[in-house]
């Protein structure tokens, strides 16, 4: 973690090499691979081309606490009439209704000197369940820091994402996001879905062809690492919730639990030979964590668009059901790394 940039840049170019290599593997009908990839589950910020693990605070929402999943409300009554509204059932309803809870929350006030907190459960990925917290600089420029049991010593300084140095990077984006950053993106989904497939991904595929399936994949990346590592204002955390939806080869179902055991809705997408879960309380929108199974085999989509469900590989997560997962427990913007939020 000496050089956090060439560290990032690395990782996403390997990451798509081996990504176009399955895609060309499996064009000519050869084996697919059944490793799983390496992604930097435990490391800070960690980034992957395709659908990166990463940390974020539940749905933009800054609180002492990330809230537990509410026993369901009684039907809605409509504001117009009074009239309740049946509560949705089905998966894109429940979605629906999630972000425009978390959409509806005031914004947090955050400044660029500022830190994002997240305390977060995480279970699997070769390493006993722990707890692991982080601070995130709100624009980048300054160091935060990560104290997590299974790093080293198990606190680390994490360097400063943007940096004024000779060909480091100069400005927040997609492949750097900031909490900064983010808070300016469209709050219209699908104005927020096209500027995510319109990105410049030049840097991130490293020469390589550029497919309509693997920009599909890397958008769904780059709004996962929103979600576990940067997090969201509330307004752009529902947009993000709908984009991610609205990405093909994407789906949602309506129940999936995270680490802790909190049942949600979540957004499926896939990254290489993982099934990703992005997992949101079904009536505050707060994202609740993630789930990654492993599948010992990967068919292509099919003609709806939806993920293949694929045959959890054998033995994984030791019979968890899940071969990675996590549970954020607490969030909030913070005045220094290492505070708590307040209240």
């Amino acid at each position: 973690m000496n050089n956090p940039h060439e560290t990032l840049s690395a990782d996403r170019r390997r990451l798509l090499r081996e990504h176009l290599m399955r895609e060309i593997a499996m064009d000519a009908k050869a084996p697919r691979p059944r490793r799983r990839l390496v992604w930097l589950v435990a490391a800070p910020l960690a980034v992957g081309a395709l659908a990166a693990v990463t940390l974020v605070v539940p749905g933009g929402h800054h609180g002492a606490t990330a809230p537990a999943a509410p026993a369901s409300s009684a039907a809605t009554p409509t504001p117009a009439t009074g009239t309740p509204l049946p509560e949705p059932t089905d998966p894109a309803g429940l979605l629906s209704r999630a972000a425009k809870a978390v959409a509806s929350r005031p914004a947090p006030a955050a400044g660029n000197a500022q830190f994002v907190y997240s305390r977060e459960i995480q279970d699997g990925a070769r390493q006993p369940v722990h707890e692991r917290s982080s601070w995130l600089s709100v624009d980048g420029r300054s160091e935060g820091l990560i104290v997590d049991p299974t790093m080293g010593d198990g606190r680390t300084t994490w360097h400063a994402a943007l940096s004024d140095r000779p060909g480091a990077h100069r400005s927040a984006g997609f492949d750097v996001p900031t909490y900064e950053f983010v808070s300016r993106l469209p709050t219209d989904p699908q104005q927020l879905l096209q500027q995510l497939l319109a990105a410049d991904r030049s840097n991130a595929v490293a020469g390589m062809q550029m497919t309509p399936k693997l920009r599909n994949q890397i958008a769904f990346g780059d709004i996962q690492m929103i979600f576990q590592n940067v997090s969201a204002p509330p307004a752009v955390a529902g947009a993000l919730m709908q984009a991610a939806a609205k990405i093909p080869g994407t789906s949602v179902v309506a129940d999936e639990a995270d680490a802790n055991g909190r049942h949600g809705v979540a957004v499926v997408g896939t990254n290489g030979t993982m099934r990703v879960s992005l997992i949101f309380d079904k009536d505050t929108g707060a994202f609740l964590g993630l789930r990654e199974v492993l599948l010992a085999d990967l068919p292509p989509a099919g003609p709806d668009g939806l993920p293949p469900t694929g045959t959890p590989s054998p033995g994984a997560g030791n019979g968890k059901g899940y071969d990675y997962a996590t549970a954020v427990l607490a969030s909030g913007i913070v005045d220094h790394a290492g505070d708590s939020p307040k209240g």
